[in-house]
Protein backbone atom coordinates (compact mmCIF):
# COMPACT_ATOMS: atom_id res chain seq x y z
CA UNK A 1 0.00 0.00 0.00
CA UNK A 2 2.82 2.39 0.88
CA UNK A 3 4.49 1.50 -2.44
CA UNK A 4 1.32 2.51 -4.37
CA UNK A 5 1.08 5.82 -2.50
CA UNK A 6 4.72 6.51 -3.30
CA UNK A 7 4.14 5.83 -7.02
CA UNK A 8 1.07 8.15 -7.08
CA UNK A 9 3.04 10.92 -5.37
CA UNK A 10 5.90 10.50 -7.82
CA UNK A 11 3.50 10.62 -10.80
CA UNK A 12 1.87 13.76 -9.42
CA UNK A 13 5.24 15.47 -9.03
CA UNK A 14 6.23 14.62 -12.62
CA UNK A 15 2.91 15.92 -14.01
CA UNK A 16 3.20 19.14 -11.99
CA UNK A 17 6.72 19.78 -13.30
CA UNK A 18 5.42 19.61 -16.90
CA UNK A 19 1.98 21.19 -16.50
CA UNK A 20 2.44 23.49 -13.53
CA UNK A 21 2.87 27.27 -13.75
CA UNK A 22 6.12 28.39 -15.33
CA UNK A 23 6.19 32.00 -14.17
CA UNK A 24 9.41 33.09 -12.51
CA UNK A 25 9.11 35.31 -9.45
CA UNK A 26 11.72 38.03 -9.36
CA UNK A 27 13.18 39.85 -6.39
CA UNK A 28 15.62 42.48 -7.66
CA UNK A 29 18.51 43.32 -5.35
CA UNK A 30 18.50 47.00 -6.29
CA UNK A 31 15.77 49.05 -7.91
CA UNK A 32 17.52 51.02 -10.64
CA UNK A 33 15.81 54.35 -11.40
CA UNK A 34 15.95 56.90 -14.21
CA UNK A 35 14.99 60.26 -12.75
CA UNK A 36 13.63 61.85 -15.93
CA UNK A 37 11.60 58.87 -17.13
CA UNK A 38 8.36 60.26 -18.63
CA UNK A 39 5.02 58.49 -18.49
CA UNK A 40 4.83 56.03 -21.41
CA UNK A 41 1.11 56.28 -22.02
CA UNK A 42 -1.49 58.99 -22.41
CA UNK A 43 -3.86 58.70 -19.49
CA UNK A 44 -7.51 59.44 -20.43
CA UNK A 45 -9.61 61.68 -18.21
CA UNK A 46 -12.77 60.37 -16.62
CA UNK A 47 -15.65 62.83 -16.80
CA UNK A 48 -19.20 63.23 -15.55
CA UNK A 49 -22.13 62.80 -17.96
CA UNK A 50 -22.55 65.93 -20.07
CA UNK A 51 -26.25 65.32 -20.65
CA UNK A 52 -27.90 65.76 -17.23
CA UNK A 53 -30.66 63.22 -16.73
CA UNK A 54 -32.59 65.37 -14.25
CA UNK A 55 -33.37 68.81 -15.70
CA UNK A 56 -35.20 71.48 -13.70
CA UNK A 57 -38.79 72.45 -14.33
CA UNK A 58 -39.35 75.98 -15.61
CA UNK A 59 -42.29 78.31 -15.14
CA UNK A 60 -44.63 79.32 -17.94
CA UNK A 61 -43.17 82.84 -17.81
CA UNK A 62 -39.63 81.50 -18.26
CA UNK A 63 -40.74 79.31 -21.16
CA UNK A 64 -42.47 82.24 -22.87
CA UNK A 65 -39.37 84.44 -22.44
CA UNK A 66 -37.18 81.76 -24.05
CA UNK A 67 -39.60 81.39 -26.97
CA UNK A 68 -39.56 85.14 -27.65
CA UNK A 69 -35.76 85.26 -27.43
CA UNK A 70 -35.35 82.42 -29.94
CA UNK A 71 -37.92 83.94 -32.31
CA UNK A 72 -36.15 87.32 -32.11
CA UNK A 73 -32.84 85.73 -33.01
CA UNK A 74 -34.40 84.36 -36.20
CA UNK A 75 -31.57 81.92 -36.90
CA UNK A 76 -32.01 79.49 -39.79
CA UNK A 77 -30.44 76.16 -38.88
CA UNK A 78 -29.30 73.41 -41.23
CA UNK A 79 -30.22 70.91 -38.51
CA UNK A 80 -33.98 70.51 -37.85
CA UNK A 81 -34.16 72.34 -34.50
CA UNK A 82 -37.44 72.09 -32.59
CA UNK A 83 -38.17 74.29 -29.57
CA UNK A 84 -40.40 72.27 -27.23
CA UNK A 85 -40.75 72.06 -23.47
CA UNK A 86 -37.84 69.65 -22.97
CA UNK A 87 -35.48 71.68 -25.17
CA UNK A 88 -36.37 74.84 -23.19
CA UNK A 89 -35.63 73.05 -19.93
CA UNK A 90 -32.21 72.02 -21.24
CA UNK A 91 -31.52 75.60 -22.33
CA UNK A 92 -32.37 76.70 -18.78
CA UNK A 93 -30.15 73.97 -17.27
CA UNK A 94 -27.14 74.80 -19.47
CA UNK A 95 -27.43 78.51 -18.67
CA UNK A 96 -27.82 78.11 -14.89
CA UNK A 97 -26.61 74.98 -13.08
CA UNK A 98 -24.42 73.77 -15.98
CA UNK A 99 -23.34 77.22 -17.17
CA UNK A 100 -19.68 76.68 -16.23
CA UNK A 101 -19.60 73.41 -18.16
CA UNK A 102 -21.01 75.14 -21.25
CA UNK A 103 -18.51 78.01 -21.05
CA UNK A 104 -15.53 75.68 -20.60
CA UNK A 105 -16.68 73.45 -23.46
CA UNK A 106 -17.11 76.37 -25.84
CA UNK A 107 -13.68 77.67 -24.82
CA UNK A 108 -12.06 74.33 -25.71
CA UNK A 109 -14.06 74.06 -28.93
CA UNK A 110 -12.09 76.94 -30.44
CA UNK A 111 -9.17 74.58 -31.19
CA UNK A 112 -11.10 72.33 -33.56
CA UNK A 113 -14.54 73.72 -34.46
CA UNK A 114 -13.53 75.43 -37.72
CA UNK A 115 -11.75 72.28 -38.87
CA UNK A 116 -14.75 70.13 -37.91
CA UNK A 117 -17.16 72.37 -39.83
CA UNK A 118 -15.00 71.98 -42.92
CA UNK A 119 -15.08 68.18 -42.63
CA UNK A 120 -18.86 68.14 -42.04
CA UNK A 121 -19.43 70.30 -45.12
CA UNK A 122 -17.36 67.86 -47.18
CA UNK A 123 -19.66 64.98 -46.10
CA UNK A 124 -22.91 66.94 -46.47
CA UNK A 125 -23.64 67.03 -42.74
CA UNK A 126 -25.39 69.99 -41.02
CA UNK A 127 -22.82 72.46 -39.68
CA UNK A 128 -24.48 72.45 -36.23
CA UNK A 129 -23.20 68.90 -35.66
CA UNK A 130 -19.86 70.61 -34.87
CA UNK A 131 -21.38 71.27 -31.42
CA UNK A 132 -22.03 67.56 -30.81
CA UNK A 133 -18.67 67.01 -29.01
CA UNK A 134 -19.90 69.43 -26.34
CA UNK A 135 -22.50 66.96 -25.08
CA UNK A 136 -20.25 63.99 -25.89
CA UNK A 137 -17.05 65.02 -24.13
CA UNK A 138 -17.04 68.72 -23.36
CA UNK A 139 -14.46 68.93 -26.20
CA UNK A 140 -11.85 67.18 -24.02
CA UNK A 141 -9.39 65.27 -26.20
CA UNK A 142 -8.66 62.61 -23.58
CA UNK A 143 -12.18 62.17 -22.25
CA UNK A 144 -13.18 58.62 -21.28
CA UNK A 145 -16.66 57.51 -20.29
CA UNK A 146 -17.58 54.75 -17.83
CA UNK A 147 -18.25 52.58 -20.89
CA UNK A 148 -14.66 53.24 -22.08
CA UNK A 149 -15.70 55.35 -25.03
CA UNK A 150 -12.87 57.82 -25.70
CA UNK A 151 -11.98 61.09 -27.37
CA UNK A 152 -14.00 64.17 -28.28
CA UNK A 153 -16.42 62.02 -30.33
CA UNK A 154 -16.61 59.25 -27.69
CA UNK A 155 -16.02 56.30 -29.99
CA UNK A 156 -16.31 52.76 -28.68
CA UNK A 157 -13.40 50.53 -29.68
CA UNK A 158 -15.39 48.36 -32.11
CA UNK A 159 -17.00 51.30 -33.95
CA UNK A 160 -13.67 53.13 -34.13
CA UNK A 161 -11.99 50.17 -35.83
CA UNK A 162 -14.95 49.76 -38.17
CA UNK A 163 -14.41 53.34 -39.39
CA UNK A 164 -10.67 53.05 -39.91
CA UNK A 165 -9.25 54.22 -36.59
CA UNK A 166 -6.26 52.29 -35.26
CA UNK A 167 -6.78 51.12 -31.68
CA UNK A 168 -4.08 48.85 -30.26
CA UNK A 169 -1.29 48.72 -27.70
CA UNK A 170 0.71 51.36 -29.57
CA UNK A 171 -1.88 53.96 -30.52
CA UNK A 172 -5.51 54.86 -29.83
CA UNK A 173 -6.65 57.14 -32.63
CA UNK A 174 -9.94 57.81 -30.85
CA UNK A 175 -7.85 60.32 -28.86
CA UNK A 176 -6.80 62.07 -32.07
CA UNK A 177 -9.28 64.92 -32.74
CA UNK A 178 -8.27 65.09 -36.42
CA UNK A 179 -8.53 61.43 -37.44
CA UNK A 180 -11.54 60.78 -35.20
CA UNK A 181 -13.44 63.70 -36.79
CA UNK A 182 -13.20 62.11 -40.24
CA UNK A 183 -14.36 58.78 -38.75
CA UNK A 184 -17.27 60.48 -36.94
CA UNK A 185 -18.36 62.25 -40.15
CA UNK A 186 -18.44 58.96 -42.07
CA UNK A 187 -20.35 57.26 -39.26
CA UNK A 188 -22.94 60.05 -38.98
CA UNK A 189 -23.43 60.11 -42.75
CA UNK A 190 -24.03 56.34 -42.75
CA UNK A 191 -26.53 56.67 -39.89
CA UNK A 192 -28.44 59.37 -41.77
CA UNK A 193 -28.50 57.26 -44.93
CA UNK A 194 -29.85 54.37 -42.86
CA UNK A 195 -32.62 56.26 -41.01
CA UNK A 196 -33.27 59.24 -43.31
CA UNK A 197 -33.67 61.56 -40.32
CA UNK A 198 -31.03 63.50 -38.34
CA UNK A 199 -32.80 63.10 -35.00
CA UNK A 200 -32.87 59.33 -35.44
CA UNK A 201 -29.25 59.37 -36.65
CA UNK A 202 -28.11 61.17 -33.47
CA UNK A 203 -30.19 58.86 -31.29
CA UNK A 204 -28.48 55.88 -32.98
CA UNK A 205 -25.06 57.54 -32.53
CA UNK A 206 -25.71 57.64 -28.80
CA UNK A 207 -27.73 54.51 -28.15
CA UNK A 208 -27.01 52.20 -31.08
CA UNK A 209 -28.79 51.43 -34.33
CA UNK A 210 -30.61 48.34 -33.08
CA UNK A 211 -32.20 50.13 -30.13
CA UNK A 212 -33.51 52.87 -32.42
CA UNK A 213 -34.87 50.32 -34.93
CA UNK A 214 -36.57 48.45 -32.08
CA UNK A 215 -38.16 51.68 -30.83
CA UNK A 216 -39.39 52.50 -34.36
CA UNK A 217 -41.09 49.08 -34.59
CA UNK A 218 -42.71 49.42 -31.17
CA UNK A 219 -43.98 52.96 -31.81
CA UNK A 220 -44.98 52.30 -35.41
CA UNK A 221 -43.47 55.66 -36.33
CA UNK A 222 -40.20 57.19 -37.55
CA UNK A 223 -40.76 60.44 -35.66
CA UNK A 224 -38.17 60.80 -32.89
CA UNK A 225 -40.59 62.52 -30.50
CA UNK A 226 -43.04 59.60 -30.83
CA UNK A 227 -40.46 56.83 -30.37
CA UNK A 228 -38.66 58.68 -27.53
CA UNK A 229 -40.64 56.87 -24.83
CA UNK A 230 -39.25 53.52 -26.05
CA UNK A 231 -35.63 54.63 -25.79
CA UNK A 232 -33.36 54.67 -22.74
CA UNK A 233 -33.53 57.93 -20.82
CA UNK A 234 -29.96 58.91 -21.79
CA UNK A 235 -30.73 58.53 -25.51
CA UNK A 236 -34.17 60.13 -25.21
CA UNK A 237 -32.59 63.21 -23.58
CA UNK A 238 -29.59 63.27 -25.93
CA UNK A 239 -31.33 64.89 -28.92
CA UNK A 240 -33.15 67.69 -26.99
CA UNK A 241 -29.92 68.40 -25.07
CA UNK A 242 -28.10 68.76 -28.40
CA UNK A 243 -30.77 71.12 -29.74
CA UNK A 244 -30.47 73.27 -26.61
CA UNK A 245 -26.67 73.30 -27.01
CA UNK A 246 -26.96 74.48 -30.64
CA UNK A 247 -29.34 77.30 -29.72
CA UNK A 248 -27.06 78.52 -26.91
CA UNK A 249 -23.79 78.13 -28.85
CA UNK A 250 -25.15 80.02 -31.88
CA UNK A 251 -25.88 83.14 -29.79
CA UNK A 252 -24.02 82.61 -26.47
CA UNK A 253 -24.11 86.26 -25.35
CA UNK A 254 -27.95 86.24 -25.47
CA UNK A 255 -27.90 83.56 -22.77
CA UNK A 256 -25.21 85.07 -20.54
CA UNK A 257 -22.52 82.62 -21.70
CA UNK A 258 -19.10 84.32 -21.64
CA UNK A 259 -15.97 82.66 -22.98
CA UNK A 260 -12.84 83.25 -25.03
CA UNK A 261 -12.25 80.41 -27.51
CA UNK A 262 -8.81 78.84 -27.66
CA UNK A 263 -6.84 79.58 -30.83
CA UNK A 264 -7.28 77.10 -33.70
CA UNK A 265 -5.04 74.03 -33.63
CA UNK A 266 -2.33 74.44 -36.25
CA UNK A 267 0.49 72.01 -36.90
CA UNK A 268 3.05 70.60 -39.31
CA UNK A 269 2.95 66.91 -40.18
CA UNK A 270 5.87 64.65 -41.08
CA UNK A 271 6.17 60.97 -41.91
CA UNK A 272 8.88 59.12 -40.01
CA UNK A 273 10.19 55.56 -40.23
CA UNK A 274 8.43 53.63 -37.49
CA UNK A 275 9.23 52.97 -34.73
CA UNK A 276 10.95 56.24 -33.83
CA UNK A 277 11.43 57.50 -30.29
CA UNK A 278 9.28 60.55 -29.48
CA UNK A 279 12.16 62.10 -27.51
CA UNK A 280 14.32 61.91 -30.64
CA UNK A 281 11.52 63.61 -32.61
CA UNK A 282 11.22 66.32 -29.95
CA UNK A 283 14.98 66.96 -29.97
CA UNK A 284 15.12 67.24 -33.76
CA UNK A 285 12.16 69.65 -33.79
CA UNK A 286 13.66 71.75 -30.98
CA UNK A 287 10.68 71.31 -28.66
CA UNK A 288 10.00 69.43 -25.43
CA UNK A 289 8.91 65.81 -25.18
CA UNK A 290 5.66 66.92 -23.49
CA UNK A 291 4.89 69.17 -26.48
CA UNK A 292 5.18 66.25 -28.90
CA UNK A 293 2.85 64.22 -26.69
CA UNK A 294 0.39 67.11 -26.57
CA UNK A 295 0.32 67.30 -30.38
CA UNK A 296 -0.01 63.49 -30.67
CA UNK A 297 -2.28 62.40 -27.77
CA UNK A 298 -3.15 59.19 -29.64
CA UNK A 299 0.41 57.78 -29.46
CA UNK A 300 0.28 55.78 -26.22
CA UNK A 301 3.93 54.74 -25.95
CA UNK A 302 7.22 56.60 -26.09
CA UNK A 303 7.72 55.58 -29.71
CA UNK A 304 5.67 55.60 -32.89
CA UNK A 305 4.02 52.18 -33.54
CA UNK A 306 6.49 49.29 -33.63
CA UNK A 307 4.21 47.26 -35.91
CA UNK A 308 4.28 49.76 -38.81
CA UNK A 309 6.99 50.79 -41.26
CA UNK A 310 5.97 54.47 -41.36
CA UNK A 311 3.81 56.75 -39.26
CA UNK A 312 2.73 60.40 -39.52
CA UNK A 313 3.55 62.63 -36.55
CA UNK A 314 2.41 66.18 -35.82
CA UNK A 315 4.82 68.95 -34.89
CA UNK A 316 4.24 72.54 -33.76
CA UNK A 317 3.72 74.88 -36.68
CA UNK A 318 7.00 76.17 -38.11
CA UNK A 319 9.26 73.36 -36.85
CA UNK A 320 9.05 71.05 -39.87
CA UNK A 321 12.14 72.33 -41.73
CA UNK A 322 14.36 72.14 -38.66
CA UNK A 323 13.08 68.66 -37.88
CA UNK A 324 13.76 67.34 -41.39
CA UNK A 325 17.26 68.82 -41.41
CA UNK A 326 18.20 67.33 -38.00
CA UNK A 327 16.42 64.02 -38.52
CA UNK A 328 18.22 63.37 -41.81
CA UNK A 329 21.54 63.39 -39.92
CA UNK A 330 20.52 60.49 -37.67
CA UNK A 331 21.38 56.85 -38.28
CA UNK A 332 18.73 54.15 -37.77
CA UNK A 333 20.33 53.23 -34.43
CA UNK A 334 20.00 56.80 -33.18
CA UNK A 335 16.28 57.06 -33.98
CA UNK A 336 15.44 53.49 -33.04
CA UNK A 337 16.28 53.23 -29.37
CA UNK A 338 14.53 50.05 -28.34
CA UNK A 339 14.80 46.34 -28.97
CA UNK A 340 12.89 43.12 -28.33
CA UNK A 341 14.04 40.51 -25.82
CA UNK A 342 12.57 37.00 -25.42
CA UNK A 343 12.44 35.88 -21.78
CA UNK A 344 14.35 32.68 -20.97
CA UNK A 345 13.88 30.28 -18.10
CA UNK A 346 15.52 31.68 -14.97
CA UNK A 347 15.43 35.30 -16.21
CA UNK A 348 14.42 38.08 -13.83
CA UNK A 349 13.67 41.73 -14.46
CA UNK A 350 16.76 42.62 -12.44
CA UNK A 351 18.99 40.46 -14.63
CA UNK A 352 17.43 41.84 -17.85
CA UNK A 353 17.73 45.43 -16.59
CA UNK A 354 21.44 44.90 -15.85
CA UNK A 355 21.98 43.26 -19.24
CA UNK A 356 20.62 46.26 -21.18
CA UNK A 357 21.39 49.02 -18.68
CA UNK A 358 17.72 50.00 -18.42
CA UNK A 359 15.81 50.48 -15.18
CA UNK A 360 13.27 47.89 -14.05
CA UNK A 361 10.65 50.64 -13.88
CA UNK A 362 11.30 51.64 -17.52
CA UNK A 363 10.90 48.02 -18.71
CA UNK A 364 7.68 47.56 -16.72
CA UNK A 365 6.14 50.79 -18.03
CA UNK A 366 7.15 50.07 -21.62
CA UNK A 367 5.42 46.67 -21.44
CA UNK A 368 2.41 47.78 -19.37
CA UNK A 369 3.40 45.35 -16.59
CA UNK A 370 1.79 45.46 -13.15
CA UNK A 371 3.82 42.60 -11.73
CA UNK A 372 7.49 41.60 -11.92
CA UNK A 373 6.53 38.00 -12.74
CA UNK A 374 7.92 36.76 -16.06
CA UNK A 375 6.84 33.89 -18.28
CA UNK A 376 9.53 32.15 -20.37
CA UNK A 377 8.97 32.87 -24.06
CA UNK A 378 7.35 36.26 -23.50
CA UNK A 379 8.67 39.10 -25.69
CA UNK A 380 9.68 42.22 -23.78
CA UNK A 381 10.14 45.65 -25.30
CA UNK A 382 13.43 47.08 -23.99
CA UNK A 383 13.44 50.91 -24.14
CA UNK A 384 17.09 51.62 -24.85
CA UNK A 385 16.25 55.33 -24.89
CA UNK A 386 16.33 55.13 -21.11
CA UNK A 387 19.58 53.16 -20.88
CA UNK A 388 21.96 54.63 -18.32
CA UNK A 389 25.73 54.84 -18.47
CA UNK A 390 27.22 52.90 -15.54
CA UNK A 391 30.36 55.05 -15.65
CA UNK A 392 28.32 58.26 -15.55
CA UNK A 393 26.11 56.85 -12.79
CA UNK A 394 29.13 55.91 -10.65
CA UNK A 395 30.61 59.36 -11.20
CA UNK A 396 27.44 61.18 -10.12
CA UNK A 397 27.13 58.83 -7.12
CA UNK A 398 30.69 59.69 -6.00
CA UNK A 399 29.89 63.39 -6.29
CA UNK A 400 26.79 62.89 -4.18
CA UNK A 401 28.84 61.12 -1.48
CA UNK A 402 31.48 63.88 -1.55
CA UNK A 403 28.84 66.60 -1.11
CA UNK A 404 27.27 64.71 1.80
CA UNK A 405 30.68 64.28 3.47
CA UNK A 406 31.33 68.03 3.24
CA UNK A 407 28.04 68.61 5.06
CA UNK A 408 29.24 66.40 7.91
CA UNK A 409 27.41 63.20 6.98
CA UNK A 410 28.72 59.72 7.84
CA UNK A 411 29.45 57.48 4.85
CA UNK A 412 28.76 53.93 6.00
CA UNK A 413 29.83 50.88 3.98
CA UNK A 414 27.32 48.03 4.18
CA UNK A 415 28.73 44.75 5.59
CA UNK A 416 27.48 41.22 5.08
CA UNK A 417 24.49 40.58 7.35
CA UNK A 418 23.54 44.27 7.66
CA UNK A 419 19.95 45.39 7.28
CA UNK A 420 18.57 48.90 6.83
CA UNK A 421 16.59 48.57 10.04
CA UNK A 422 19.70 47.46 11.98
CA UNK A 423 21.76 50.36 10.57
CA UNK A 424 19.03 52.87 11.44
CA UNK A 425 18.92 51.57 15.04
CA UNK A 426 22.74 51.62 15.31
CA UNK A 427 22.99 55.29 14.30
CA UNK A 428 19.77 56.41 16.00
CA UNK A 429 17.96 57.61 12.88
CA UNK A 430 14.57 56.68 11.51
CA UNK A 431 14.30 54.11 8.72
CA UNK A 432 12.25 56.55 6.63
CA UNK A 433 14.95 59.24 6.78
CA UNK A 434 17.70 56.77 6.00
CA UNK A 435 15.88 55.66 2.86
CA UNK A 436 15.16 59.25 1.81
CA UNK A 437 18.81 60.34 2.23
CA UNK A 438 19.93 57.51 -0.03
CA UNK A 439 17.08 57.56 -2.57
CA UNK A 440 15.93 54.05 -1.61
CA UNK A 441 12.38 52.87 -2.25
CA UNK A 442 12.84 49.42 -0.75
CA UNK A 443 14.80 47.92 2.11
CA UNK A 444 17.20 46.13 -0.25
CA UNK A 445 20.91 46.74 0.30
CA UNK A 446 24.05 44.72 -0.51
CA UNK A 447 27.58 44.39 0.91
CA UNK A 448 29.91 47.14 -0.25
CA UNK A 449 27.10 49.64 -0.85
CA UNK A 450 27.74 53.07 0.71
CA UNK A 451 25.03 54.82 2.69
CA UNK A 452 24.75 58.49 3.62
CA UNK A 453 23.79 59.07 7.28
CA UNK A 454 23.22 62.55 8.68
CA UNK A 455 23.56 63.03 12.47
Amino acid sequence: MNKKLFLFALLGAVLFSFCGPRDVKTTPEVLLEVDDLPEPAVLPEDFSPTVPQQVPRITRAQATALEKKIEKEGVKYEYPIEVNDLVKRYIFAYTTKYKKFMEESLTRSGKYIDFIRGVLKKYGIPREIAYLPIIESGYRERARSWMWAKGIWQFMRSTARLYGLRVDWWVDERLDPIRSTYAAARYLRDLYNRFGDWNLALAAYNGGERRVERAIRRAGSRNFWKIKRYLKRQTANYVPAFMATVIIATNPSDYGINFTPLPPFTYDEVEVPSPTDLRVIAKCAGVSYSTIREYNPHILRFTTPGNLKKYRVRLPKGTKERFLAEFSKLSSKERLKWTWYRVRRGDSLYRISRKFGVSIRAIMQANNMRSTRLRPGRRLLIPLSYAYSRKKRRSSYRKKLARAKKKGAIIYTVKRGDTLYGISRRFGVSLRRLKRWNGLRRNLIKPGQKLIIYR
